[in-house]
């Protein structure tokens, strides 16, 4: 027998989140399957509602929410037989994006009930899990300037501004990329390993790169003048970058990267740690509903 876990994000979305509530009652009372729904009340207590659900034999836990909550659930039910779920009302939602779920809630909803699920592949950092993209270079510099002004500007707005302040400071830096063996040396703006494609709120950054496949894309945007990476970045949004001569894509299981200690990582948009790190492929491991 399911039993339905709905975990509502509040603020995500500017609000969006908690306005799903009224469809989320009136749509899983008249479906007559068991449910419930928490409501997080801070930063972090997302994972813990989520680890709870597990030991009260929840099958599937349903993220209300951006990325964000999305990463926060997973993080909660990760290696459990537990189902994800995910009403995207975030800002960025690329998760959502990458598993084609839209803003529909009635849509969504109706594929949470019927209960179609994908075993999709995780990635993991020094221990430390995603589902989505990592990055390493400007971008973590971006997400975390983006952090600070979204606090005055909100929307997309705040990470454009943000990526012209960083751009305007910021020095390329050289890195040993290993590839399951293969070295590759390059003073590069990013190298960004997707196991999805999309990140930044719709920026199909590795666009090559399958939830399913059991590889990595690793993708390095070399050095190059900055009026350059400007011009390239509207690229991004499309996966064009990909055939520029300064951007190299690669497959991989297993990748090493060894980087400055002031190298910031970032995993699906939580800056995590810096300098080197090890990354790794866990296949088919986590069943998602979509």
């Amino acid at each position: 027998m399911r039993k339905i876990k709905y975990i509502v994000n509040p603020v995500a979305g500017k609000g969006s989140g908690k306005k799903t509530l009224g469809y989320i009652h009136d749509f899983m009372k008249k479906n007559k399957i068991e449910y419930s729904v928490s409501i997080s009340c801070y930063k972090g207590e997302i994972e813990k509602i989520a680890e709870k659900a597990v030991l009260d034999n929840y099958t599937d836990v349903i993220a209300v929410g951006g990325d964000g909550t999305v990463t926060e659930v997973f993080n909660g039910i990760h290696h459990q037989k537990v189902n994800l779920g995910i009403i995207p009302v975030g800002t960025g939602n690329d998760l959502a994006r990458v598993l084609n779920l839209n803003n529909d809630i009635e849509e969504t909803l109706n594929k949470i009930i019927i209960g179609r699920t994908k075993s999709i592949d995780i990635g993991k950092c020094d221990g430390t899990y995603f589902l989505n993209v990592a990055g390493l270079g400007v971008d973590s510099e971006i997400i975390e300037k983006t952090e600070k002004i979204k606090k005055i500007i909100k929307g997309p707005m705040a990470y454009l501004i943000s990526t012209f302040l960083v751009l305007s400071k910021y020095k390329c830096q050289q890195m040993t990329i290993d590839i399951d063996g293969c070295i590759i040396e390059r003073n590069c703006y990013l190298v960004a390993i997707g196991n999805g494609n999309y990140y930044g709120g719709g920026m199909k950054i590795t666009p090559s790169s399958l939830l399913e496949d059991g590889f990595f894309e690793v993708v390095i945007i070399h050095k190059m003048p900055k009026i350059k990476f400007a011009w390239l970045f509207r690229k991004v949004f499309s996966g064009d970058h990909i055939h520029e001569s300064v951007v190299e894509s690669y497959k991989g299981k297993n990748v090493y990267i060894k980087a400055p200690e002031n190298v910031k990582i970032n995993l699906d948009g939580n800056i995590v740690a810096r300098g080197s790190c090890r990354f790794e492929i866990e296949s088919k491991i986590q069943k998602v509903l979509h």
